[in-house]
């Protein structure tokens, strides 16, 4: 009676163990999905130096007095468009930029006015800031302020006449403005800035004209708005 009950039982236990890892394989629990990534961090490093150029476009708002007519005041407004270059460097700390840039460029002419007895242009030959920059990483994209100082030629000529014809004159001032600046690659970044430059008086001064020259351009302010490409090394 014993035999045939153990030889029961290892018959039923070859029969029902296949079964039984079967049905403990499908109850095998799923193990928990990974954990959700943590955003990356910032891989984009603003440090160092870099060059570029711009184009922008400008408009003032100002008067010039001519004074060899008895203190004249005309009206010396209007928009044109600018160009040149740049360089700089910036040094990053965590997410904060900060950083130094020069730029040089020139102007087409920005102001006309041909009422009768006025009959001039007003361009700038030469245009130049050094400024601070001050701003904040999102990983390749730059948000920044900027301010400092500006330097300016100014280029007085004749519309009709062409008399005066191409007094100078030079202007001091100061910049301030701000913008963004997005990484293309490791290498090439392009921008879009804003800035507002005021620029103190000069007098225009010549013998050459038909009567003499004297002419004072007041204080007037320039505000330009810009797109720049830019080459980090």
């Amino acid at each position: 009676m014993m035999k045939k009950l153990l030889l029961a039982t290892v018959f039923s236990t070859a029969v029902l163990f296949p079964a039984l890892q079967a049905v403990a394989a499908d109850l095998d629990v799923e193990p928990p999905p990974p954990p959700v990534a943590e955003l990356r961090p910032a891989t984009y490093d603003w440090s160092g130096l870099y060059v570029g150029g711009w184009l922008g476009l400008t408009c003032i708002d100002g008067s010039l007095t001519e004074n060899s007519v008895g203190g004249q005041d005309w009206e010396n407004s209007g928009c044109g468009y600018k160009g040149g270059v740049m360089g700089g460097y910036n040094h990053q700390f965590d997410s904060f930029v900060v950083g130094v840039e020069a730029d040089w460029g020139k102007s087409g002419i920005i102001a006309t006015n041909e009422e009768p007895g006025a009959d001039f242009s007003f361009a700038m030959d030469h245009i130049a800031t050094v400024r601070a920059r001050f701003g904040l990483a999102l990983d390749d994209t730059l948000i920044f302020a900027t301010a400092g100082g500006a330097w300016a030629k100014g280029n007085l000529d004749g519309i009709i006449a062409a008399d005066p014809d191409h007094i100078t004159a030079a202007h001091k001032g100061w910049s301030i403005g701000g913008g963004m600046e997005h990484a293309l690659t490791d290498n090439f970044r392009l921008r879009l800035d804003y800035l507002y430059t005021k620029f103190e008086g000069a007098n225009y001064y010549s013998t050459s004209c038909a009567a003499t020259c004297d002419v004072d351009i007041n204080d007037f302010g320039d505000h330009e708005v810009r797109i720049g490409a830019i080459w980090a090394f």
